[in-house]
């Protein structure tokens, strides 16, 4: 049996004293921040026992609230019970934030590039943060020496201001960028890879910049890999810093591993498309090189592929296998090729003037429609080549279930009214005045309607001109012109007043007919002494009515219709004058350009152009229909329209056929800036001119290209290489406008 609990008297009989309650909280010392901010931190609680442990985790939290400096309690008899104060002393405010000493650097981007905010509460370790901060800013830039000393001044009423003194020293540059470890790989490729220059410019010596340098490292790597080297690193980043020169040298060492080569290529899961139309899209095959690059372009080029049937939710994972024992990448492309999947709604935005109909009318998708990626490019190229917006974003995202697709539209409105009143020059007309009035989304509809008054020594210019290029709200383009042109050539003065209508339809994906209707009133005086000799032109002398009608059917497939990169454009036309009038004539033209990309955004392009004319019931060509060529859009080594077959005084009389090629090499500058190179070759026959392709003019040269806001400007001089007795060697060529 246990022995019982034996209980002392004394212990029996000793009472336990009565809990301490707490009777008010109060706080004291706060003047911004509010008393319920502070109570809501605290567990203690009037009518609770006090507690001295649980006191000391309210003075925690109420610390941790950032505001304060310091926290104390006091506990004091009240009232049978304890009052307890929480006595705080609240931090400064930073009521300022300014800098000193920086030249280099903007204060406003180094108030960009802190977080220390006015109306914050004042906290050392923040402000030491924003010292290393700006630290890291300057030496990013390469101000390896830069000081930053914090200065604290205090207001009256216990508020700060904050000025960062920055004493920013020598930005440092790059004098080497040095490669270890590389045998792979040369020194020039991986610098070409780099963001990383050692001289921006070739005159200038590159900065270092620490997030340029951990983007170079991701390049180096990604280099590799591209050239097989899939095990590749950059073991280190070194920069040493020549204080005494202000130079750096860059070290990057590079641990490449072994070059890998592509095994077997295998794709699993295809039942819609022959095999052999997917392979087709791959860049790999077996025995080549392994790259991630061109694997990533092999997933672009099937899922493309799937997308051109509706499938647009195919998905294609690559599997990477090595061969054991061997430096060789099994490559298995799985591919689950998904429903088909339908637009189930377009969001257009950042349409501001424009209404939303002239955006959706243009884009070949519609809600329902099967969505293919070829649709959604489309849809993107159509928008730009309206030239109403400065950005066109076409996105897509998920729809509410695997079948269904939204695609977003994000457009940015540029300015598309015209208002201008000054003069210019052009290697055609010298210098001349001009007044432009033009809005080319009339309303916010589309509408495109302009006024032109041109003038100067030898041309004078008014065009009135209106289209709607959805007549009826239907893919129906209509409109009509206006116009009075004088032109004085050094033979005659040609004086025209006319008007036309024309009318346009697309069909197919590139394509489109036009018809129109033009009458017009010519007349030829003022004939030179030599003119005058000239029995061709004093047939010409006086006034003539034409009455034409003309049509023609087109293909245009330019990315851009202002500065095209890829894609063509082509058109066959004929006109007919006879239909009253007193000229009765026909004019045929066929052409055909093309926009190739080539490297680096390089774009290669060219033109074929061939015209034929003849009269009819006896009457022959009008001289101011007859062909021509040189001047900045046909051969550029001949002024305008000097290429033209002579009569027995010498005096131009036009041609009625005509051969044109151009070829145009095009190089991206910064600034919106082009450079071209160019060779031109053609000639007009007729006239006593017999047909000869083996006598051609010739003009080869170069020029600039610029992308002002005002459309592209060309500035072009052409050679003559193959100059006849009384040609030029050359003409310098000043227009607006592509040159094809």
């Amino acid at each position: 049996m246990p022995p019982l609990l034996q209980v002392s008297p004394a212990t029996a009989q000793r009472p336990q004293p009565p809990p301490i309650i707490i009777k008010e909280i109060t706080v004291e010392g706060t003047k911004r921040v509010q008393e319920a901010v502070v109570l809501g931190r605290i567990k203690s609680a009037v009518g609770s026992p006090f507690n001295p442990s649980l006191l000391s985790e309210d003075i925690r939290s109420i610390f941790n609230l950032g505001f304060f400096d310091d926290v104390q309690t006091r506990a004091e008899d009240f009232e049978g019970g304890v009052k307890v104060t929480f006595v705080v002393r609240e931090r400064p405010f930073v009521r300022d934030v300014d800098f000193a000493g920086n030249k280099a650097v903007k204060t406003s981007e180094l108030q960009d590039k802190i977080d220390l905010k006015l109306g914050s509460v004042y906290n050392p370790v923040d402000v030491q943060r924003v010292v290393e901060k700006l630290k890291d800013f300057y030496e990013d830039e390469g101000y390896f020496e830069v000081q930053v000393t914090p200065n604290v001044e205090k207001f009256p009423d216990g508020d700060v201001r904050v000025v960062f003194s920055i004493v920013e020293g020598r930005q440092i540059k790059i004098d080497r960028i040095v490669f270890k470890g590389n045998k792979g790989l040369t020194e020039r490729e991986l610098k070409d890879a780099l963001a990383t220059r050692e001289r921006q410019y070739f005159i200038l010596r590159g900065k270092v910049q620490r997030q340029r340098l951990d983007e170079d490292v991701e390049r180096i790597i990604q280099l590799y890999n591209d050239h097989g080297y899939i095990q590749a690193r950059v073991e280190s980043t070194d920069v040493v810093v020549d204080r005494e020169k202000a130079l750096v040298t860059v070290t990057f060492t590079v641990v490449e591993g072994p070059q890998f080569k592509v095994g077997a290529v295998k794709l699993s899961g295809i039942t819609l498309l022959p095999e052999s139309e997917v392979r087709r899209q791959l860049k790999l095959k077996t025995g080549d090189v392994f790259s991630r690059s061109k694997l990533r372009e092999s997933l672009k080029g099937t899922e493309s592929l799937y997308s051109t049937i509706g499938r647009a939710s195919v998905d294609v994972v690559p599997k990477t296998e090595q061969v054991p024992g061997e430096n060789t990448m099994n490559v298995t492309l799985d591919i689950n090729e998904g429903p088909e999947v339908f637009v189930e709604r377009i969001n257009i935005s950042g349409n501001v003037r424009s209404q939303d109909k002239i955006l959706r009318r243009e884009i070949p998708l519609h809600e329902g429609d099967l969505y293919t990626l070829q649709k959604k490019e489309r849809a993107r190229q159509k928008l730009v080549n309206l030239g109403y917006f400065e950005k066109v974003d076409v996105n897509t995202q998920p729809g509410s279930d695997k079948t269904k697709i939204i695609v977003n539209v994000e457009v940015t409105e540029r300015p598309t009214g015209i208002f201008s009143l000054g003069g210019g020059f052009s290697s055609v007309d010298s210098f001349v005045g001009t007044i432009d009035l033009a809005q080319r989304n009339f309303l916010g509809r589309g509408l495109e309607v302009s006024v032109r008054l041109r003038g100067g020594g030898k041309t004078q210019q008014g065009v009135i001109g209106v289209t709607d290029p959805w007549l009826f709200d239907r893919p129906l383009s209509g409109g009509f012109d206006l116009y009075s042109n004088t032109r004085i050539f050094t033979e005659y003065r040609y004086e025209t007043l006319g008007a036309g209508l024309r009318l346009g339809h697309p069909f197919f994906e590139y394509w489109r007919w036009s018809l129109g209707y033009r009458a017009s009133q010519d007349r030829i005086s003022d004939l030179s002494d030599v003119a005058a000799l000239s029995t061709a032109l004093l047939e010409e002398r006086g006034t003539h009515v034409t009455s034409a009608m003309s049509g023609s059917v087109g293909r245009d497939s330019r990315d851009n219709v202002i500065a095209p990169t890829k894609g063509g454009q082509g058109a066959l036309a004929a006109q007919f004058a006879g239909l009253g009038g007193t000229e009765r004539y026909v004019k045929t033209s066929a052409f055909i350009t093309q926009f190739v990309p080539i490297w680096f955004d390089h774009v290669l392009s060219g033109r074929l152009e061939g015209d034929y004319g003849f009269g009819w019931s006896d009457k022959p060509m009008p001289l101011f229909e007859r062909f021509y060529l040189g001047g900045p859009n046909s051969i550029r080594s001949f002024k305008f329209m000097q290429i033209s077959p002579v009569d027995d005084n010498g005096v131009r009389v036009g041609g009625t056929s005509e051969v044109l090629a151009n070829a145009e090499y095009l190089i991206p500058l910064p600034f919106g800036l082009r450079l071209a190179g160019f060779y031109d070759v053609g000639n007009v026959y007729g006239s006593g001119t017999s047909f000869d392709l083996t006598s051609l003019k010739q003009g080869v040269g170069g020029g600039v290209r610029w992308q002002s806001p005002f459309g592209p400007i060309r500035v072009d001089y052409g050679i003559n290489p193959n100059r006849k007795p009384g040609e030029s060697f050359g003409a310098f060529q000043f227009s607006v406008g592509s040159p094809f």
